[in-house]
This record gives structure tokens, C-alpha cells and sequence, in this order.
């Protein structure tokens, strides 16, 4: 019993994870607010929760703006892509109210990329937060996460659902959920990233190292760089 109050027990452990997870909603739900930022802050809070699930030392602060200054120009630019891909595909399943209600291959097409669209950015930003690949190799991965790891999709969509719910039934709910799913998410995430990185979990002496993993039937070889710095 005794060894449960200590500083090193489950209550102070879960107890200072939910502090962090507090005060990470917080900062993303802030950094959020001009909506453009929603990439940057979907990577920052991405990049502090999966080093908690890998049990590195870090803190919240630093570590969300550390990889926000860094990794804004390439969220950005996914956000805002897949941003204007929403728009036009929620014009055309309201056109097809309208136009082609009988073709249900134009419906069906439309359901499948969409489901595709956000299957990868399941995995995007939790590849951005701790990965420094080519635009191009960011979306071949998660394509391929996506799809390869489809119960990991799957179950991770069911849970922002979910949060979506919630929030939207206890609106102040916005001050811990953002947080509680970028952890969930991430233990769900960090698993199949180990998979193809056993040692990710790892602490390095360099400022980043190279892996060759081979993603599978039809994904190149990609060279991985790490985006942790040296501490």
C-alpha cells in the first residue's frame, strides 16, 4: 500500500500524466484558436505525447513549441491541403444530393477517398512530430499505415469520434479531451511505429540517426531521420 503513494507509485505517475495532459489540451486548444495553426499544434501536441508514451523525459511547454517553430511550414501545408480536399469533398456529397442521387458509384467513390483521407491523417502528424522525411514520403507512409494497420485506423477514428461526442454534448470538456486522445492515439500509433523502429522508445546520443526500413509491397525504402535533438 505504502508503495502506491510513492513518488515513483501508479498515483502520483497517472496522477502528474493527467496534470500534463491538462495543461497540453490547454496550450494546443490556445495555439488552435487561428485555425491555420491547427497542423502545427496537431504535431506539437503529437510530438510531446508520443515521447510520453515512450517514457522520455521532456516538458510540456518546451517540447510543444519546440516542435511547433520547427515542423510549421510542412503542417501547414498538409493541413491546408487536406483542409481545401474536406471542402471539396463536402460540395460534392451535397451536389450529389442534387445531381447524381443515382449514381452510386460517384457515392461510393466519394466515401472511399474520404475514408482514405482520414486514415492518413491518422498517422501524419505523429509522423511529422518525430520524423524528418520528404513531403512525399510523409503521405507514402501514412497511406500505407493506414491501410496495412487498419484495426489501429480504425480504433483511433472510433475514439475521436467519441471525443467529438463528447465535446460537443460538454463543450468545456476542450480543456482535457485534445489531450487525452493525442495520448491514446499515440499508444495505439507508437506501437505500430515500433513494428518498423523496435528501438524509437530509445534515447540517442546523436542529434538524429539513420534507419533503412523496407514499409512493405509497394512502398520504397525510405531513410529515417529522428527529430529529437540532443539533450
Amino acid at each position: 500500500m505504502n508503495d502506491f503513494f510513492r513518488l515513483d507509485g501508479p498515483l502520483f505517475r497517472y496522477g502528474t500524466l493527467l496534470a500534463d495532459l491538462l495543461f497540453l489540451s490547454i496550450i494546443f486548444t490556445f495555439c488552435s484558436i487561428p485555425v491555420i495553426t491547427l497542423g502545427a499544434s496537431l504535431t506539437g501536441i503529437y510530438y510531446v505525447t508520443t515521447r510520453q508514451v515512450s517514457r522520455r523525459e521532456g516538458y510540456v511547454t518546451r517540447d510543444f513549441l519546440k516542435s511547433f517553430r520547427q515542423n510549421f511550414i510542412k503542417s501547414t501545408v498538409f493541413y491546408l491541403f487536406f483542409l481545401v480536399c474536406g471542402i471539396i469533398l463536402l460540395f460534392n456529397f451535397v451536389a450529389y444530393n442534387y445531381v447524381a442521387r443515382s449514381n452510386q458509384i460517384v457515392l461510393i467513390f466519394q466515401v472511399v477517398l474520404s475514408a482514405e483521407i482520414v486514415g492518413v491523417m491518422v498517422y501524419l502528424f505523429p509522423l511529422i512530430a518525430r520524423f524528418d522525411l520528404k513531403m512525399s514520403q510523409y503521405l507514402k507512409n501514412a497511406f500505407y499505415f493506414a491501410n496495412r494497420h487498419i484495426s489501429t485506423t480504425v480504433t483511433c477514428l472510433v475514439a475521436l469520434g467519441a471525443c467529438v461526442w463528447l465535446f460537443m454534448k460538454i463543450p468545456f470538456l476542450v480543456i482535457i479531451l485534445p489531450g487525452v486522445y493525442a495520448y491514446f492515439s499515440s499508444v495505439m500509433i507508437m506501437r505500430v511505429f515500433r513494428k518498423y523502429l523496435p528501438d524509437m522508445d530509445r534515447d540517442v546520443e546523436e542529434e538524429s540517426y539513420d534507419i533503412i526500413k523496407d514499409l512493405g509491397e509497394g512502398a520504397a525504402n525510405v531513410k529515417v531521420e529522428e527529430n529529437d535533438e540532443k539533450n
